[in-house]
């Protein structure tokens, strides 16, 4: 069974903070992350981007660290890709959600019967069941 690379890192990164270690072990650690950076593989661009939303909102973090958090996530690319089906999964749950205003409801329900539907499927004209 191999090691999961991930937690190898966070093990040597780790041990160079810890004041218990010796120096060779640090010595250690240091060639092996340095040997590491090229050969990391890369992260899902989604979990990173979901990681910096969060970090933005965490009120245990310094307003430096939220400010490069927001940086970095306007670095990603691509930030525009949405998956329509969760766009409209959520379009759907804010029209039934009984906190959400009527004037959002409609706006919801407006930007969901303007959204591509596949061919055969009817949207059910959600905000014509809103009005009145």
């Amino acid at each position: 069974m191999s090691a999961n690379i991930g937690n190898v890192l966070g093990g040597h990164k780790a041990n160079l903070s810890n004041p218990n270690t010796s120096s060779e072990s640090k010595d250690h650690s240091r060639d092996v992350l340095s040997g590491t950076a090229e050969a990391t593989p890369d992260k899902d661009p989604k979990n990173v981007a979901a990681g910096l939303k969060g970090a933005i909102h965490n009120p245990n973090l310094s307003d430096e660290a939220k400010d490069s958090a927001e940086r970095r996530l306007h670095e990603l690319e691509p930030r525009d890709e949405k998956d329509p089906g969760h766009v409209a999964a959520g379009l759907k749950s804010a029209i039934n959600n009984p906190n959400v205003s009527l004037s959002a409801k409609l706006s919801a329900a407006e930007r969901l019967d303007d959204f591509e539907q596949p061919e055969g499927k009817d949207p059910g004209h959600v905000a014509s069941g809103l009005k009145g």
